[in-house]
């Protein structure tokens, strides 16, 4: 049995996404982000560490579950989907830091706060991992994916940012 604390630097952050989730908020075309062991589980299409996904181009519905460490800071990949203006991104909220602002609050169209903690799933124990301390936000880039957020069923509070 693997624990969280025998990942590797290289495995750390390849956790994957609840089903429920994806589920939830219906198809994704692309997930630049993707696990290395089930690449399209989240998207049709998934490009992992190793294909380099923000060097790519991205299309359709994009779902963005951005490493939360390591050299590329989550910022990058938000800047990116922000720019493509369509997709939902899974991460944990930041609000005092001044790049939340500048990339997340002035070009998201909606943030949906998840009410508890989201129980990521371990690729290798194929269970969810205990021990997540931060706290998960969705955010919602084009119309498209606000009324997702809408309809989605997923508890929590919505906060609509642009028209």
């Amino acid at each position: 049995m693997t624990s969280f604390f025998s990942r590797t630097a290289a495995t750390r952050d390849d956790w994957q996404t609840p089903r429920h989730i994806i589920s939830a908020l219906g198809h994704f075309d692309l997930d630049p982000c993707a696990n290395n062991d089930d690449p399209t589980r989240c998207g049709s299409t998934g490009f992992t560490i190793e294909q380099d996904g923000l060097s790519r181009e991205w299309h359709g519905r994009v779902w963005l579950n951005p490493p939360y460490g390591g050299a590329t800071p989550a910022k990058v990949w938000l800047m990116k989907l922000a720019r493509h203006g369509n997709g939902v991104a899974l991460v944990p909220p930041r609000v005092g830091a001044r790049w939340f602002h500048d990339v997340v609050l002035s070009t998201a169209h909606a943030i949906l706060f998840l009410k508890g903690r989201v129980s990521f799933i371990d690729p290798v124990a194929q269970r969810p991992a205990r021990g997540n301390n931060a706290d998960s936000i969705l955010i919602a880039y084009g119309l498209e994916n606000v009324v997702a957020f809408e309809k989605c069923g997923l508890e929590g509070r919505l906060w609509r940012l642009l028209p």
